[in-house]
């Protein structure tokens, strides 16, 4: 680099971070991202939300379609196969492997979603159940490439703050049509037409992928790239690749032969038993052992990888095999063990409980507003599209929004700390519904904001045949506010801890590292979900949102220690520098 480059370089980092991160919304990757992101949050409405719907209103038991969710693993356990998407390579060089994997998911997740617009739920429950679990496993599947893509193509920090906001904005702006535009034209059009028209949106999502650059790649053959296996001994290296080889195997087999059970027995297996037996067992070979070990070897043979070449002549093919199996599940895990030393253990803990109470909460959203059992509101459905599926879904973009303008000027971690406390605090806001609502009411009447909302919310409730009562509009009023707040509250710290996974992961690893740590932030809301339903039965809903307030404090707290840990380590590399 040139000495006039290298000035005006540094005369561009000496801008202010936020006239920095205007300037970079210029970029075609910005419009490619908010396509990308429509286009990965459409499978998901589609067939974890909206198909509900549908289903509820052909008659579909309300047990066969608790079975229907286990097409949720896929996106809790993607990172199993993510190793196969680390290497960017395709047999088509058309448009880059990186968007050519892309559009090799998009195409066939627009044709199960047109089947599913032809399906008839009532007499085929089995077709529909497969169509439904092909689309979430390629959905899946299709983030793994597009987390790395967007990892890959970013040049700043600036980028990829920008970027994860405007994945977020993209994400739930899916979730509004798959959500309230599906909900209110099945009235008029029916749902085939319904998932007719989320199949073409779908379809003409994939202009994302050709406005989309291609990753800059590197110069090195993909066989000889630097990897941690050069310091092991063979022995060393050949044992504990087979032994988490094996346990990740292990783990995959347990996934299929329930989701195989769920699909084919009568009764079908428990998926809570799934989830609180074999779970934390998926949870220890995939994630526990691998990580203990990828630390043991770096404590014992060093954190400098070296250049292993995988087929040098004369190797033979099991070698060869046990070399790209240690690179695809090891090097990931040693390059952010090595990289961050004990800090990587914040950034796993994060990764587990930043967005916790939000993920075992979700699950129980529908229940709380509809029924009337346990301290539940007894809201009718169309109270909850409005409220939710309406308001809640511009909340979210506006609290995406607002997270990616105030991280542009102060910066990711001050963010990610308020994202911990504001999703904390909010589930006072349910606390406070379940027991009636009087703080609300009184914020309403203090910001003089009640009498117009409540004027709507009146409005709004006449839509439905069987809104409850008299003061409908009050109490839709109320959940509207309530369901602002948590939503502004999530969409916020959506973008802060996409951010954050983002900036500590290293390019190199982008689709096995981000998969994990991604997957990571919904393991342990699934797995509570039982914990917290019992408590429900046996407290009620105001207790668990207590508990859930007390419990969002562990993120803040670690978001407070990391952010310390990062401030640290910044100021002694800057001494270092001096």
């Amino acid at each position: 680099m040139t000495q006039a480059s290298a000035s005006a370089e540094q005369a561009k980092h000496n801008q202010p971070r936020a006239l920095r991160a205007l300037k970079a919304l210029k970029d075609r990757r910005m419009a490619a991202m908010l396509m990308l992101a429509f286009a990965a949050g459409l499978p998901y409405g589609a067939v974890l939300g909206t198909l509900n719907a549908w289903l509820t209103q052909e008659g579909i038991k309300p047990s066969t379609i608790g079975t229907l969710s286990i097409i949720t693993l896929g996106y809790s356990f993607k990172y199993l196969w993510a190793p196969a998407f680390q290497d960017a390579s395709f047999p088509i060089r058309w448009l880059g492997p990186r968007r050519m994997w892309l559009m090799a998911f998009q195409i066939p997740i627009a044709i199960l979603l047109a089947i599913l617009a032809f399906s008839d739920p009532a007499n085929a429950i089995g077709l529909v159940a497969l169509v439904a679990l092909s689309a979430a496993l390629l959905s899946a599947t299709h983030d793994i490439v597009l987390d790395a893509w967007r990892i890959e193509v970013a040049r700043s920090d600036e980028d990829k703050d920008l970027m994860s906001a405007i994945y977020q904005l993209g994400y739930r702006a899916s979730g509004f049509v798959t959500g309230f535009v599906a909900l209110l034209l099945v009235g008029y059009i029916g749902w085939p037409l319904v998932y007719g028209m989320i199949a073409l949106m779908m379809l003409l999502a994939v202009a994302g992928t050709f406005v989309a650059p291609e990753p800059e790649q590197s110069d090195d053959p993909a066989n000889a790239r630097p990897s941690y296996q050069s310091n092991l001994p063979e022995s060393e290296r050949n044992l504990v690749t087979w032994g988490i080889a094996a346990g990740w195997l292990t783990a995959l087999c347990m996934i299929v032969w329930f989701v195989f059970g769920a699909l084919t027995q009568d009764p079908p297996p428990s998926a809570r038993a799934f989830v609180t037996q074999q779970g934390p067992i998926i949870v220890a070979f995939t994630v526990l052992f691998p990580s203990l070990i990828a630390a043991a070897l770096l404590f014992r043979h060093g954190r400098e990888p070296g250049t292993v070449l995988i087929d040098a002549p004369g190797t033979s093919r099991l070698t060869r095999t046990v070399r790209v199996l240690f690179r695809a599940i090891f090097d990931p895990l040693m390059d952010l063990i090595g990289r961050l030393g004990w800090g990587a253990l914040f950034v796993l803990l994060l990764a587990l409980t930043y967005r916790f109470t939000d993920a075992v909460w979700g699950a129980f959203a529908y229940p709380f507003y509809l029924d009337d059992r346990f301290g539940a509101l007894h809201h009718s459905t169309a109270d909850v599209a409005i409220a939710s599926k309406f308001f809640g879904i511009l909340m979210i973009m506006a609290g995406a929004a607002l997270g990616g303008v105030v991280m542009g000027i102060i910066g990711r971690m001050p963010v990610l700390v308020a994202g911990a406390v504001l999703a904390a605090v909010t589930n006072l806001l349910f606390a406070d519904l379940a027991a009636g609502g009087a703080a609300i009411d009184a914020f309403l009447d203090f910001t003089h904001m009640g009498e117009p909302l409540r004027a709507f919310a009146a409005i709004a409730a006449d839509i439905s045949p069987d809104a409850h009562g008299a003061d409908a509009g009050p109490r839709l009023a109320r959940l509207m506010m309530a369901i602002a707040g948590e939503n502004l509250a999530g969409g916020f710290a959506s973008v802060a801890i996409v951010a954050y996974l983002t900036s500590v992961v290293n390019p190199r690893f982008a689709a096995v590292q981000y998969a994990l740590l991604g997957s990571l932030t919904m393991l342990i809301g699934t797995l509570g979900r039982p914990w917290l339903g019992e408590i429900i039965e046996q407290k009620g809903y105001y207790t668990v949102f207590i508990i859930t307030f007390w419990l969002g404090g562990v993120a803040v707290l670690l978001s407070i220690l990391e952010w310390w840990r990062q401030s640290r380590e910044a100021r002694t590399a800057n001494q270092g520098d001096s």
